[in-house]
């Protein structure tokens, strides 16, 4: 359960400008609402990415009690999907075929096949099961920072996306090298960027 439960692989992010008017609630509830996430689980389509509750993860319905606990801001990104091979069409395709002939006696010409796979696609969806994935998000809003409950490439990805569509603020991954630039004056950078490898032993 990420942050709330057990341990919790996560990285860190640095908030780099302040919302327009200060970081309000109304700032935080609009844009959690209006990209919370919508469920998809009665209809054919493949993919849903949204924001819900921390504690909840079928409730979009954000409130203050619901985020804001006081020195930090917490909600999930929610992302379901269903994929559907291309194998496993064609072979409910080839049976719908067979039937197609043998209810009219010939073959499906182009444009019946496109109709028939198309519609054979969209009904196999709608009766996929979906996979849910959820990615824990806390923002420290005293440090200018955001953790998130996941590492790999493909989840920050994901993450820095859907963050910059809700809020437009501009995030920076934080790592070691980072974080030590930021506890060192300024006028040291630059002499940090022109170190060049040598050898221990000379």
């Amino acid at each position: 359960m990420g942050f709330i439960k057990g341990g919790a692989t996560m990285c860190r992010y640095r908030i780099l400008e302040e919302p327009e008017g200060g970081l309000t609630d109304n700032f935080v509830e609009e844009r959690l609402k209006k990209n919370a996430f919508n469920d998809i689980e009665d209809s054919p389509e493949e993919l849903s990415v949204g924001w819900v509750e921390l504690f909840n993860h079928l409730n979009t319905n954000f409130n203050q009690a619901s985020y804001n606990f006081g020195g930090f801001l917490a909600f999930t990104l929610r992302q379901d999907e269903r994929k559907l091979s291309a194998k496993t069409l064609n072979r409910y395709y080839a049976i719908r075929e067979a039937k197609f002939i043998a209810e009219t006696g010939r073959k499906p010409n182009t444009i019946k096949k496109t109709e028939m796979k198309e519609s054979l696609r969209l009904d196999l969806l709608r009766r996929s099961l979906l996979n849910t994935n959820l990615y824990q998000t806390v923002w420290l809003k005293e440090h200018n920072e955001v953790w998130l409950d996941g590492t790999s490439e493909k989840i920050r990805s994901l993450f820095e996306d859907f963050w910059a569509r809700t809020f437009g603020l501009a995030i920076r991954l934080l790592v070691p090298i980072s974080l030590g630039l930021e506890l060192l004056p300024e006028q040291s950078h630059d002499a940090l960027a022109n170190l060049e490898p040598s050898s221990i032993w000379d």
